[in-house]
């Protein structure tokens, strides 16, 4: 197992709060689309978008509180390659960790 020095775990950390921005970002444009849909009549009744609705701010919220909530320095490595995977983050956000760590992230983000 790859442990994170104290600098790279501050670094993981950063990462792991632009992937989760990203995420709200990405859920927040998925409601848009649900309520644009709503606004333009796509709806068969109000009850239909509101049960799309609700049901996209659970899935989105249940994917992001299996992957943030509880998070530990312990688990910064495997989220970061996960979010790196995902394309939440990109080679920039990862550019300050070691090479060998680098390397673990992206050998980690295929297997994942």
């Amino acid at each position: 197992m790859h442990e994170l020095s104290k600098p790279e775990k501050k670094i993981a950390r950063a990462a792991i709060d632009k992937g989760l921005d990203a995420e709200f970002k990405e859920g927040l444009e998925n409601f848009e689309a649900i309520l644009k849909d709503w606004w333009a009549g796509k709806f068969e009744t109000n009850k239909e978008a509101y049960h799309k609705m609700f049901k996209a701010v659970d899935d989105k919220d249940g994917a992001i509180s299996r992957r943030y909530d509880g998070l530990t320095g312990g688990n910064y490595l495997i989220t970061v390659a996960s979010v790196y995977k995902e394309g939440y983050i990109a080679e920039e956000d990862i550019a300050g960790f070691g090479e060998e760590t680098r390397e673990v992230i992206k050998r980690w983000a295929k297997m994942t």
